[in-house]
């Protein structure tokens, strides 16, 4: 395939290697695969694998995608592309059989690659042989859409609002995939501005305890299932924002700002004030968020990325990335009307030829 290929063309429906089949009027259904797997098809007709297990207990069956290169969104899609492909076309008990039959030993070792390589093969298409511009900007796509399915409208506004704000901001999540995707996003939603401070999508569990106490504003990404994540998340100081892209929550810092002031409704009453319009703001802009695309929060499942509707996704993330873009540059338009432009000069330093000193407020 030509490097050049457009979007529409990347993204065409998938091509299911399913099909049904008719035999003196006894329907079926097959799988179309490169090879024939004579010893797997002869275990799988022997017994299947959900019979022969105890129905009374819980056993589960699962596929997993190991790469020794990053390939976390080709290999998350490629996973959700066969379990939707099978449960549209009500195979999900078949599914675990034949995830089930690989158990036996004597089943031919090629089998899963030949099961998987029209899945592969169609996610791969993404990636594979693109330019590097390319697969940046898909993977931004993906990243974006990750983040707008795992918060709702108004605390993904929040997110934005407290991040511009320059404010302390802790990502937590039992999936790895999400806090680098989560990151990846935010760093597209601040375009054209860029973010100067520190920022660990993936924090070590040796390093959170320093790191959440770190001095300057930060974005750090905490993996939930750590050991010292629930005592460290629990206990986080109270200028710092946790953003919960399991739950889909975000919980502003108690002490957004550091208030010394004296006035006379009492200490902290600015900072509170604040506060108060940052989540009025959130509120305000999250209702254009979410009146900009359809169905902005689907939580986590399986099936968050589903070939044949994954366009309608992308195009609500760059919804929502052009809206932010907007904010941000009605805020910048203001700036030159902010700036005091102050020079200092004497005339012993103009006769010198010396520059004015220019100062900026």
């Amino acid at each position: 395939e030509s490097v050049s290929q457009s979007r529409s063309d990347i993204n065409q429906e998938f091509q299911s290697p399913l099909v049904e089949t008719e035999s003196d009027g006894v329907k079926s259904r097959k799988m179309i695969v490169s090879s024939e797997p004579s010893e797997f098809n002869r275990k799988l007709q022997e017994q299947r694998w959900s019979q022969s297990v105890d129905s009374s207990s819980d056993v589960i069956v699962g596929l997993a995608m190991v790469s020794d290169r990053n390939e976390t969104y080709r290999m998350r899609e490629t996973l959700s592309t066969v379990f939707s492909d099978f449960c549209r076309k009500n195979l999900c008990q078949p599914l675990v059989d034949i995830l089930g039959n690989f158990s036996n030993s004597c089943v031919e070792e090629t089998c899963l690659q030949s099961i998987l390589e029209p899945y592969l093969s169609f996610t791969a298409a993404k990636w594979v042989d693109r330019p590097i511009r390319d697969q940046e900007l898909q993977f931004s796509e993906v990243s974006g859409t990750q983040l707008m399915q795992s918060l709702p409208a108004v605390p993904l506004a929040l997110l934005f609002v407290t991040i511009l704000l320059e404010q302390k901001v802790v990502l937590a999540s039992s999936r790895r995939g999400m806090l680098m995707a989560a990151s990846d996003a935010i760093m597209q939603l601040l375009k054209p501005l860029q973010w100067k401070h520190l920022l660990v999508p993936l924090v070590p569990e040796s390093m959170m305890n320093d790191l959440v106490h770190y001095p300057a504003p930060f974005i750090l990404g905490i993996p939930t299932d750590e050991k010292k994540s629930a005592e460290i998340l629990s206990s986080l100081p109270g200028d710092v924002t946790l953003v919960d892209l399991d739950v889909g929550r975000v919980m502003l810092a108690s002490e957004f700002v550091h208030d010394d002031s004296s006035a006379s409704d009492g200490p902290g009453a600015a900072a509170g004030a604040l506060r108060s319009q940052v989540l009025f703001l959130a509120e305000s802009l999250g209702g254009i968020v979410g009146g900009a695309v359809d169905d902005s929060w689907a939580s986590d499942s399986p099936l968050q990325i589903i070939p044949h509707d994954n366009n309608n996704k992308v195009d609500d993330f760059v919804s929502i990335r052009n809206i932010c873009h907007d904010f941000i540059l009605e805020l910048l338009s203001g700036v030159h009307s902010c700036c005091l432009w102050i020079e200092e000069k004497s005339v012993e330093e103009c006769t010198n030829g010396n520059e004015p000193a220019i100062v900026f407020d």
